[in-house]
């Protein structure tokens, strides 16, 4: 009989150093650029409170997960900032989750094996010290990687698995009151045997690789589907697993893929949760999303497929799309739910009855291609430049609003910052578009804190922000999901 626990509805954020950006908070990197203060964090979770969610939940970073996150002043300045959220956030009623992948250490990602013993004991040293440096955490999830994983020395999805139940009992000595949420990154687990390096590898981040991490092999899922029921009495009592419908980068399986089974054997014994991260945003384009057709649609698919209990909403632009935020929550709250009805109940709240055709308006954002994308928009460029044109009229009549509500940034500082979006979309669907202009202007606003930092292990920003403007080249033909037509 499948036991029924308590929604955890965790609004996740990723703020690493490969997706900083203007609507990211930049915990780590040396420069003061996107900085949040104590303050900016408590009207954050005040927001998502506000918006249904009951965890907060943030990834240990590889940049701290190191001995330099230890040692040095960005990582003691980032201790003392998430004690601080973690406290309001009890007093809110929002519990905090601090999400590690097992072994991804340093600034340049080095996954350690946890066959050698001097890089296990390091493992082990650092998470000791931060589940002894961040207080009271509600939860503390392990993961497989990002990138992570070891497919050296006799690694494999089944050492994941055990050096999990390893450190579970090491957190729980340091936090007694925490919970276990235990990963299933991958396909699974990401990289833990899977992960193809060239001759020689000794587990440094190579860009070219990562994607046979996401391989698929039937008797190796199987293997370890069966070895994580086999073992998850030996993880502590009301451990969570975090597991999709499939094991698939979209979480949306068939066939060998499907991980239905799987996840209604696990909610015989444990809570799952879910844990997608394609719903609202993926980790490409930044820009106003909307996604939630495909996000309600889940969320029944859930419902039908197994007892999950709540999951997570994820976001690296939590100044920009607080909407998804807003209906992720509500996602788990009801699943039944009209977004569309949501979204304008959102902007009028926010700006006033006059906001109402915004819902119209903002769906057309995702006619860029991008992971997890899976709308259909079928316009052509002039009717495009039109829509975006009179979403720039429209947010400019709405004019100033005021801050009565628990929102971050303002209503007017996010106001301004969805004209930028439409004024840009506005001018690169336009006939004769300067693109090289426009992507300066995109970069400056989004991206600019790169211009100050040397590059990282996996430069997205710079290939994100060539896949947006080259998608509206009139000389590059669209490609992707999305069959947009550009001539009348």
């Amino acid at each position: 009989m499948m036991n029924i626990h308590p929604q955890i509805r965790s609004c996740y954020i990723n703020f690493a150093e490969h997706l900083l950006n203007a609507y990211n908070p930049n915990c780590t990197a040396s420069v003061d650029m996107y900085r949040w203060t104590n303050a900016d964090w408590f009207r954050f979770i005040d927001m998502i409170h506000s918006f249904g969610f009951n965890t907060f939940e943030f990834w240990l970073t590889p940049k701290l997960f190191s001995p330099a996150g230890l040692n040095e002043e960005f990582g003691r300045r980032f201790t003392e900032q998430m004690n601080q959220v973690i406290r309001h956030g009890r007093a809110r009623g929002v519990g905090v989750k601090m999400l590690v992948a097992m072994n991804t250490v340093g600034e340049q990602w080095h996954s350690h094996c946890p066959n050698i013993p001097e890089q296990w004991n390091e493992l082990k040293m650092l998470w000791d010290e931060w589940t002894r440096r961040l207080h009271d955490l509600a939860i503390v999830g392990i993961f497989p990687g990002d990138p992570g994983g070891c497919s050296r020395n006799g690694c494999t999805h089944r050492t994941f698995i055990d050096r999990a139940i390893d450190l579970s009992a090491l957190i729980l000595k340091n936090q007694p009151n925490t919970r276990i949420e235990l990963g299933t990154w991958g396909t699974p687990f990401w990289g833990w045997g899977g992960l193809k390096g060239p001759p020689g590898w000794q587990g440094e981040f190579i860009q070219s690789v990562q994607h046979t991490a996401w391989e698929f092999d039937t008797a190796r899922a199987q293997d370890a589907k069966q070895y994580l029921l086999k073992r998850l009495p030996q993880f502590p009592k009301d451990t969570i697993v975090a597991v999709n419908l499939g094991l698939n980068s979209d979480g949306s399986g068939d066939g060998e893929q499907d991980a239905r089974p799987w996840a209604r054997e696990i909610a015989k014994t444990n809570p799952i949760v879910t844990w997608d991260f394609s719903l609202t945003e993926g980790e490409n384009a930044v820009i106003p999303h909307y996604r939630f057709e495909r996000l309600f649609a889940a969320r029944k698919r859930e419902r039908d497929a197994a007892p999950y209990s709540g999951g997570i909403c994820y976001t690296m632009t939590p100044l920009l799309n607080q909407l998804s935020l807003y209906q992720s929550a509500q996602s788990f709250l009801n699943p039944d739910a009209d977004p569309d009805a949501l979204t304008r109940s959102f902007y009028a709240r926010l700006f006033g009855p006059a906001a109402a055709p915004l819902a119209e308006l903002v769906p057309l954002f995702e006619i860029i291609p991008d992971w997890g994308n899976h709308a259909r928009i079928d316009i052509s460029r002039q009717q495009l430049h039109r829509k975006m044109s009179s979403g720039v009229e429209l947010l400019h009549a709405l004019g100033e609003r005021g801050n009565d509500i628990p929102f971050h940034p303002s209503p007017e500082a996010y106001r301004r910052e969805l004209l930028f979006f439409f004024e840009l979309f506005a001018d690169l669907s336009a006939s004769a578009a300067d693109l090289p202009v426009l992507r300066n202007r995109y970069w400056q606003r989004v991206y600019s804190i790169y211009d100050r930092l040397s590059q990282h292990v996996d430069p997205r920003p710079s290939g994100a922000t060539d896949r947006l403007i080259g998608f509206f080249d009139p000389n590059t033909k669209p490609s992707g999901t999305i069959p947009g037509k550009w001539t009348d």
